[in-house]
């Protein structure tokens, strides 16, 4: 696990040095803060900050190089097949210098660079950012692994590319210009997140998940640069399996996910929140390794949403050592420091638990297996059974006349946020008066576009006039490779809230104390198995994950698998109420219009709507601009 970052320069003969580089990986020294390494040749750099996992002498040190100087690389992340992949390649001849699946990258490109690119990604089980200068052509490679476990950013400036792990390597090399995007300030303000390709900068973006990215000069001062897809879903619910046969085969795949993803050099332990997602890593744990498992859970003291009792049933169950921290009630001034690792505005309010989850775990830990991905896989969110319930209904009262009345009865229904919940009917309303993906869109977002571009500044507001937040959610539900509403829906998420939100989340959280991560149920091979089953064996009469707690009975207590989701998420209303008592004036962002600010405080204040969530997300808009925006705080 690892940081990169690097340049690819217009001019070859530009004079670039080893310094810049340093400084580029120095703003991320926690995500590797064991080695660091650079290599700079005609106007090209590579830099690596290492958090030695496997093979933890110098000989598992980056940049990485073929024996004939040709190709250097850089890699942030795990292969989880490298010794089978290193056996091959030995039988081929290669005699390797180190232990670490990081050599086994650079001959594999050795073996593929003249071929098809995508065929050396796809033998990849893992998780990785890499990249790779192959000098004997003099072109740049850098890809993203197939979910998007591990981030990558790019620019292009008039220097050349700049990419790295996370944006602040690119602000630290000077070339990218500290402009906001209102496009991305827009969407942030929807959906909690920045999704790619876009990031917050106007002049840079993410390299999507499952893609590729090739960069070469073309003598004349410019760089041709082309972008490909390497990986994506089935077919979804292509497959016919009878429950028993896919529930069995289901539990295998898990346990060798989490077999392979415990194979490591340094302490590793698991995340435990006494959901099913994690529960069901742990006690595939417990399988492969018996009692040899650590379990590390987080509550907080007076929290009544805690669930660290679930989890002690778990481990009690499991007969694993189970390590239980209990903190005081985190506070929304965790917010402020969460803005260095999150160089992009986030506004999940459960990344402050997250990240004081890593930083006890890391105590006692350097890698640990997390839950991540069940609920993408197998539909586990409460918004998929609400979303084929409304489809079911449009089915029943098709035609414009029945969708305009939903739409009117939506707009007059009040938003009723002191109503009992059963009469809480707005948001079913207005979902029922859009088309499906606008539908499920405003299901994954915190606030609809319209107060979200009343709550930007007027300079703005104007340059957001026309742009769609949902566009880019939409071009991937359109797309879906399925036949029914829940595959669209777990399709869109796959591609935009599972990498840039969940996975994001994890991955800043997690290296901000140094920390790595691994998601066993986002191995690849599980990942399609579950695409291909049948909708009604992930969602069934209202419930989610029906064939995964099918598959994980036998293996927990039943409370566990009775249970419903409950998240992670904190007391957010208490903490948006305790930073309005404070008496200081609410942080507003500069990029907010501070007269529709004030308003929305007003009618949060008067106990007729619940703001929390836009207010939180203002406050977290207001710590990224107080570090990121002003070059001098930088």
């Amino acid at each position: 696990m690892c940081g990169i970052t690097g340049f690819f320069s217009r001019d070859p003969a530009a004079e670039r040095r080893e310094s810049e580089l340093i400084a580029m990986g120095e703003v991320m020294r926690h995500r590797g803060p064991d080695a660091h390494g650079s290599t700079v040749l005609r106007g090209v750099g590579l830099h690596n900050r290492r958090l030695a996992i496997l093979d933890l002498s110098p000989d598992g040190n980056q940049p990485m190089y073929s024996p004939d100087g040709t190709v250097a690389l850089v890699f942030n992340g795990e292969i989880f097949n490298w010794k089978e992949l290193r056996a091959e390649l030995e039988r081929e001849g290669v005699r390797f210098k180190s232990q670490s699946d990081t050599e086994v990258l650079v001959y594999l490109w050795l073996r593929h660079r003249d071929g098809d690119l995508s065929a050396m990604l796809a033998r990849l089980n893992g998780f990785f950012a890499l990249a790779i200068h192959d000098r004997r052509d003099d072109r740049l490679f850098i890809a993203r692994d197939r979910m998007g476990v591990k981030p990558l950013h790019y620019a292009e400036t008039a220097r050349g590319l700049v990419f790295g792990s996370q944006l602040k390597t690119l602000l630290a090399e000077g070339s990218l210009a500290r402009e906001l995007d209102p496009q991305a300030l827009l969407d942030f303000l929807c959906v909690r997140y920045v999704p790619a390709p876009r990031t917050i900068w106007k002049g840079a973006r993410k390299l999507p998940a499952g893609h590729y990215l090739l960069a070469k000069r073309d003598g004349r001062g410019g760089l041709r640069v082309a972008i490909e897809k390497w990986w994506d879903l089935p077919e979804l619910g292509s497959r016919s399996v009878k429950p028993e046969a896919a529930a069995e085969e289901l539990w295998e795949l898990l346990v060798d996910s989490v077999r392979r993803r415990m194979i490591a050099d340094v302490p590793l332990g698991a995340f435990l929140s006494g959901g099913l997602d994690s529960s069901a890593v742990v006690a595939a744990m417990a399988q492969s390794q018996g009692q040899n498992v650590h379990a590390i859970t987080i509550g907080f003291k007076g929290w009544d949403q805690s669930e660290v009792e679930h989890a002690r049933i778990v481990a009690q169950a499991l007969k694993i050592r189970h390590t239980v921290h209990e903190l005081d009630a985190a506070a929304i001034d965790l917010v402020d420091p969460l803005a260095e690792f999150f160089d992009e505005p986030f506004s999940d309010p459960s990344a402050i638990p997250t990240w004081l989850l890593a930083r006890e775990a890391r105590k006692s830990v350097t890698v640990a297996l997390a839950g991540d991905g069940g609920d993408e896989c197998f539909a586990g969110y409460r918004r998929y059974r609400f979303d084929q319930a409304e489809h079911r209904v449009r089915s029943l009262l098709p035609g414009p006349l029945f969708q305009a009345l939903f739409k009117l009865g939506g707009a007059v229904w009040p938003k009723g946020d002191w109503l009992p919940r059963r009469l809480r009917a707005k948001t079913t309303l207005q979902n029922l008066g859009r088309e499906p993906a606008a539908a499920y869109f405003r299901s994954v977002s915190q606030m609809d576009v319209a107060e979200a571009r009343a709550l930007l500044h007027p300079d703005l507001r104007s340059a957001v006039a026309d742009h769609d937040p949902s566009a880019e959610h939409r071009r991937w539900y359109d797309a879906a490779p399925a036949a029914d509403s829940l595959g669209r829906a777990l399709y869109a998420d796959f591609h935009t809230w599972l990498p840039e939100y969940v996975l994001a989340k994890t991955d800043r959280a997690t290296m901000a104390v140094s920390l790595e991560a691994r998601e066993p149920l986002l191995d690849w091979r599980l990942v399609e198995f579950a695409a291909a089953l049948p909708s009604d064996m992930k969602l069934r009469e209202g419930v989610g994950k029906w064939l995964f707690k099918r598959a994980a009975a036998a293996h927990l207590p039943a409370h566990t698998i009775a249970r419903g989701k409950q998240g992670f998420a904190p007391p957010l209303k208490e903490w948006v109420k305790r930073e309005l008592a404070k008496g200081a004036p609410f942080q507003s962002p500069r990029s907010a219009d501070p007269v529709a600010v004030a308003q929305a405080l007003a009618r949060h204040r008067s106990g007729l709507r619940d703001l929390s969530e836009p207010l939180y997300a203002l406050r977290v808009l207001s710590a990224f601009e107080r570090r990121w925006l002003d070059p001098a705080q930088a």
